[in-house]
């Protein structure tokens, strides 16, 4: 049955079927349906949080390659009479020299004007700080 006021959609034995868009009355003498507001688009950081998992992604698998390659290269020295010691002062080195970087990057992380950053540029910004050198050690490293 049609209704010539609302159209076909409009069944006289279902009054809460609306014949429209929202705001639209179902039936006569009832009122208008609410509407949701819209909430304002957020603006998109997809871009950024990409860069950011590529080059942090990078930066994870050269620094996975040095650390097989170095324990490698310290389970032979072990097995070839390198003494235990002198290994240990060379991994303290390098340890010591990992945690001064990741310090200085996590320094770096709040930095007031660095803070006003959105956190997905922000990581993006830290992973093109942290990506190059391991890169490069790792380069060198299949170079030869």
């Amino acid at each position: 049955m049609t209704n010539p006021q609302y159209g076909p959609a409009y069944t006289p034995g279902h009054p809460f079927v609306a014949p429209g868009a929202p705001g639209t009355p179902v039936a006569p003498g009832m009122p208008l349906a609410p509407v949701a507001p819209v909430a304002p688009k957020k603006p998109g950081h997809t871009f950024a949080i990409v860069v950011a998992a590529l080059l942090w992604a990078i930066t994870g698998l050269a620094l996975a390659l040095l650390a097989v390659v170095f324990a490698m290269v310290g389970v032979w020295g072990l097995a070839s009479g390198y003494s235990g010691t002198e290994l240990l002062r060379d991994v303290l080195k390098l340890g010591f020299w990992a945690v001064l970087v990741i310090a200085g990057l996590v320094s770096l992380l709040y930095v007031p004007g660095f803070r006003r950053l959105p956190l997905p540029h922000r990581l993006a910004v830290l992973g093109a700080l942290a990506c190059p050198l391991p890169c490069f050690y790792a380069f060198l490293l299949y170079s030869g």
